[in-house]
């Protein structure tokens, strides 16, 4: 009715909550090419069936150095293929949004919107 206001007119509701969001993947740590180029040599020489020891002569013996410029052992080849699954893994996780701490609030606006007459 025009005119005439209900109690309605005088609470106004709110619902709230809390969004959680959780992103790894907003800034990445970049990876090199001779980085990837290095991990695609080893992956294909271990599909070839040679193990770590295998891999890390053939790159000393073709000049290759690991990232920080030293000498191949059979571990650094092993630490490069570990970690980059351990990267690839945390890079792709997602996780879901978490809602929690819902309330619903009733503002009585009563005394503001009393008209003085």
């Amino acid at each position: 009715m025009w005119g005439n206001k209900s109690s309605q007119d005088n609470t106004d509701v709110y619902f709230t909550f809390v969004l959680k969001l959780r992103a790894s993947h907003l800034w990445v740590a970049p990876y090199s090419s001779y980085q990837q180029f290095l991990y695609d040599t080893i992956v294909r020489h271990q599909k070839n069936g040679w193990n770590y020891q295998q891999i890390a002569e053939w790159l000393n013996e073709n000049d290759y150095k690991t990232p920080r410029g030293h000498k191949f052992l059979n571990a650094h080849a092993q630490s490069i293929v570990k970690k980059k699954h351990l990267r690839d893994a945390r890079l792709t996780k997602r996780y879901p949004p978490r809602l929690s701490d819902f309330a619903i609030s009733f503002v009585d606006k009563t005394l503001i919107n009393k008209t003085s007459d």
